[in-house]
C-alpha cells in the first residue's frame, strides 16, 4: 500500500477550488503526528507553547492538541508549569526569562497518557540589532525592489547563529479623499439625502494601516566569519513600484540567537519546506525533532522543535522619500476612479438609482448646478475603494506609530 505522510504545521492552506480539477487519492494510509511549537526566549513573559495533530489532506479543520500536561525543567530542578488557555495553546503559569547560565527541557504527556521529551538545550548569549538599512536594488527577473537590510553586533568570538522575523506596518493613502459622506434621510420613497462631515474617529482621514508578519525562514551565521558581526543580511524585500513603501513604512525587527541544534533544524526546514510559509504548510516527509516518543520513540514521530533562543527587537521607520523618488502603484486600479456618477433620488417609478449605487460608492463632490452642468442628480459618487483604503486597514494609527 502506497503511503503519503502528509506533515501539517499547526494551520493548513485554505483548499483552492474553481477550476482546478478534484483529485482523488486511493489506497492512502494516514499517521497522526504531535505537532509542537516551543519557542523560549529570556523575555520576562508568560510563554506559549502550541500542540496539534498532523491532519489528512483533505481536512478543512486543524486538529488542537487538548488536555496534554506540558511542564518546562531547567538544570537546576525548577519546574515550569502550563496551563490550556485555549484549544491546543499552553500558557505557563507565571512569568519567567530563560536564564543563559541555565538549560532547559520540555516533557509532554497527552491525554492518552503519551509521553514526549526533549533534548536539554541551552540559551546563547545575546546580540544587538546596531540598524536596517533600505535601499534599491535590482533584479534580473523580479526587477527593482526596495531591500531592508539588517546590521547587528554579537559578543561571540566563535560567531553566532542568527535567525529573524518581523512585524511589518505600512501607511496607504486613499487613492481620493473626501472629509464628507452621504447622510440617508429616507431610504423609502420619497428618497432624501444630504452630505455631512465624516467623523475622524470613524472613518479616519484618507489614511490606513496595515500590518503584516514575515512567513518565510531567515536564517544566517557568523560562524564562518572573522567577526560576530550581520552585515547587510535582507530581512525584507519589497518590490520598487509596490503601495506598501508608498507613504511610510515601519517594520519591528525580532533576532534571535540560535543554538547549533535549533539553527540545524532551521535549515534542513528551509530545504524541504515551502519558503512561502513555516508552519503553515503541507509537508512531505519527517524533518528530525529534538523531541521525541518514550514508548515509541522511532514510529511516533513528532513534528517541530523545542526551541531556547535569545531575542533581541527593534523598530524602524522609513518615509518612501528617503528611499527613492520612483513612483509607486497605487492599491487600486487608478483607471476605476476616473467615473463620477450622479444618479438620481428618485427615478419617478418609486426607485432610487442613488441609493442602489451607494452599495459600491461613496460621497465624492456636491458640485454646483445650473446652467450647463451635466444631467443627474445633486452628488458626483465615487467607487468605495478609491475613495476609501478601510478595506486594507485599520483608519486609526497605531499606539506606536510615529511621522
Amino acid at each position: 500500500m502506497k503511503k503519503i505522510k502528509l506533515l501539517l504545521y499547526l494551520t493548513i492552506l485554505t483548499l483552492i477550488g474553481g477550476c482546478i480539477e478534484q483529485v482523488e487519492f486511493d489506497n492512502v494510509s494516514f499517521d497522526t503526528n504531535l505537532v509542537v511549537k516551543a519557542i523560549i526566549t529570556n523575555e520576562i513573559k508568560q510563554h506559549t507553547i502550541k500542540l496539534s495533530r498532523t491532519i489528512p489532506i483533505d481536512s478543512t479543520e486543524l486538529s488542537p492538541e487538548k488536555s496534554a500536561f506540558v511542564t518546562l525543567v531547567d538544570n537546576t530542578g525548577t519546574t515550569y508549569n502550563f496551563t490550556e488557555t485555549e484549544d491546543g495553546i499552553y500558557t505557563s503559569v507565571n512569568t519567567f526569562g530563560a536564564d543563559p547560565a541555565r538549560s532547559y527541557s520540555l516533557s509532554i504527556q497527552t491525554s492518552n497518557g503519551q509521553r514526549y521529551n526533549s533534548t536539554t538545550e541551552k540559551l546563547p548569549e545575546n546580540s544587538n540589532i546596531d540598524d536596517i538599512r533600505a535601499s534599491v536594488e535590482n533584479d534580473d527577473i523580479e526587477g527593482p525592489f526596495i531591500a531592508f537590510k539588517v546590521n547587528a553586533t554579537g559578543n561571540s568570538t566563535d560567531g553566532n547563529y542568527y535567525r529573524y522575523e518581523y512585524d511589518e506596518t505600512y501607511k496607504i493613502k486613499s487613492f481620493v479623499w473626501s472629509p464628507f459622506r452621504i447622510r440617508v434621510l429616507s431610504n423609502i420613497s420619497p428618497y432624501n439625502f444630504d452630505y455631512i462631515p465624516k467623523d475622524p474617529d470613524i472613518y479616519g482621514e484618507g489614511f490606513c494601516y496595515t500590518s503584516d508578519t514575515s512567513n518565510s525562514i531567515l536564517i544566517t551565521e557568523t560562524k564562518t566569519l572573522s567577526q560576530d558581526k550581520v552585515i547587510g543580511f535582507t530581512v525584507r524585500k519589497v518590490p520598487l513600484q509596490s503601495y506598501i513603501v508608498g507613504q511610510r513604512y515601519s517594520i519591528l525587527l525580532k533576532q534571535y540567537v540560535l543554538n547549533q541544534n535549533t539553527y540545524d533544524y532551521y535549515t534542513l526546514l528551509d530545504k524541504f519546506s515551502d519558503p512561502s510559509d513555516i508552519f503553515t504548510q503541507t509537508q512531505v516527509g519527517n524533518i528530525p525533532s529534538n523531541i521525541t516518543s518514550e514508548t515509541n520513540p522511532t514510529t511516533d514521530l513528532v513534528i517541530g522543535f523545542f526551541e531556547v533562543s535569545s531575542i533581541t527587537t527593534k523598530r524602524f521607520f522609513f518615509n518612501r522619500t528617503d528611499i527613492t523618488d520612483a513612483y509607486y502603484d497605487n492599491y487600486t486600479d487608478s483607471s476605476l476612479c476616473d467615473e463620477f456618477p450622479r444618479p438620481l433620488f428618485n427615478d419617478g417609478f418609486g426607485n432610487s438609482p442613488f441609493l442602489e449605487l451607494l452599495e459600491t460608492h461613496i460621497f465624492y463632490d456636491a458640485p454646483p448646478v445650473g446652467i450647463g452642468s451635466p444631467p443627474g442628480g445633486p452628488y458626483e459618487l465615487i467607487l468605495k475603494q478609491c475613495g476609501d483604503c478601510s478595506h486594507l486597514g485599520s483608519v486609526k494609527e497605531p499606539d506606536f506609530w510615529i511621522e
